[in-house]
């Protein structure tokens, strides 16, 4: 193909395909051949992790493969899970987003305070996502046109929203009288609980979005190099600010959620959730490096570190020990990602 037999309105979007895939690293969702078997072999790997996990803790955890535990389980991943598939977009354009944690409990005090001077619980969820997709806005704002690093801006909201949380609340737990509000995260539907389906529209409708659109591939390309982006005439500031609305929206959802599971607002809610989310998404395949990174590997990512949280949890370990196995884990999947960079730079 060349550019003269493009149509005109597909210029912009056949010059990102082709600034894509002339980078080292996969741009695309599934990259290069090199890449493409480096995503299987770490997806599969994975897999086999878990699923010795379960063998093991089959045989020693009592109760680990009751119904009871797998629905526990479902529920508890699944707000984890909505927050790493924002964290997911992030750090595929090589950003991080640090805030998730606490606009996660701030919009938690946000919707049980709306409930509580009885706001119907629709508006209550309308303003609580529409705040987030604003701080998401903020954030991508300061990072794209202000060019201020993801590290520091994120982490300046996670201190800002961590304050205002414990403001709103006064430092206590809010109760609300919304029954129905409440039922629907405790309901299950065709015997799955309701918050891990969820969780499934939520990876469905992400998969598609960034796998499928022109918006989804711009984010790889911009992860990949984002000069090489600009060049390619996509319009990086608009890209990063849908990733980080995109992110905060998520994480708004989540602490609805999780609200909506406790029936109340807890001010500390969502503290050090921003370490299980990026965990789970670099666990899963994404490069913090950027421009790698899938919904699937997301999942499984979670669902990793919900297994072994568990896991350990019925076999009485400190709840800390899963923590730093945790942090171990990630600490090892970025240095073999970064191995992995090292290898394809040097191919090249």
């Amino acid at each position: 193909m060349t550019a003269s037999s493009v149509e005109p309105t597909n210029v912009t979007y056949w010059m990102a395909t082709q600034a894509m895939t002339s980078q080292q690293a996969a741009v695309s969702p599934h990259g290069t051949r090199k890449g493409t078997r480096w995503d299987l072999v770490m997806r599969f790997g994975l897999v086999g992790i878990i699923a010795v996990l379960v063998i093991v803790f089959s045989a020693t955890a009592s109760g680990f493969l009751t119904l009871q535990n797998l629905d526990n389980n479902a529920r508890q991943m699944a707000v984890v899970g909505i927050l790493a598939v924002g964290e997911t977009f992030v750090i595929i354009t090589a950003g991080i987003d640090l805030s998730v944690g606490s606009l996660l409990g701030f919009g938690g005090i946000i919707i049980a305070l709306g409930l509580a001077h009885n706001l119907p619980a629709g508006l209550a969820v309308v303003i609580v996502l529409a705040v987030s997709v604003v701080i998401g806005l903020v954030n991508g704002a300061l990072i794209s046109s202000a060019a201020l690093p993801p590290f520091i801006v994120t982490l300046g909201m996670l201190g800002i929203l961590r304050g205002l949380t414990q403001i709103f609340g006064n430092g206590q737990q809010v109760g609300y009288d919304a029954a129905s509000f409440s039922n629907f995260a405790s309901n299950t539907t065709l015997g799955i609980p309701n918050l891990f389906w969820i969780l499934v529209l939520v990876c469905a409708a992400s998969a598609v979005f960034l796998h499928l659109t022109r918006r989804g591939r711009y984010m790889y390309a911009i992860g990949s190099n984002v000069e090489s982006a600009r060049r390619a005439g996509i319009n990086v500031n608009a890209t990063l600010l849908t990733v980080y609305a995109i992110s905060a929206l998520l994480a708004g959802i989540a602490g609805v959620l999780l609200t909506a599971r406790q029936a109340q607002g807890d001010p500390n809610a969502g503290t050090g959730y921003e370490l299980d989310a990026i965990a789970a998404a670099v666990l899963g395949g994404a490069s913090l490096f950027g421009a790698r990174g899938s919904i699937i590997g997301t999942f499984l990512g979670v669902l990793l570190v919900q297994i072994m949280t568990n896991g350990l949890n019925l076999l009485n370990f400190d709840p800390q020990v899963a923590r730093m196995l945790e942090g171990a884990l990630l600490i090892l999947f970025v240095y073999i990602d970064h191995l992995r960079k090292l290898r394809v730079a040097a191919a090249w």
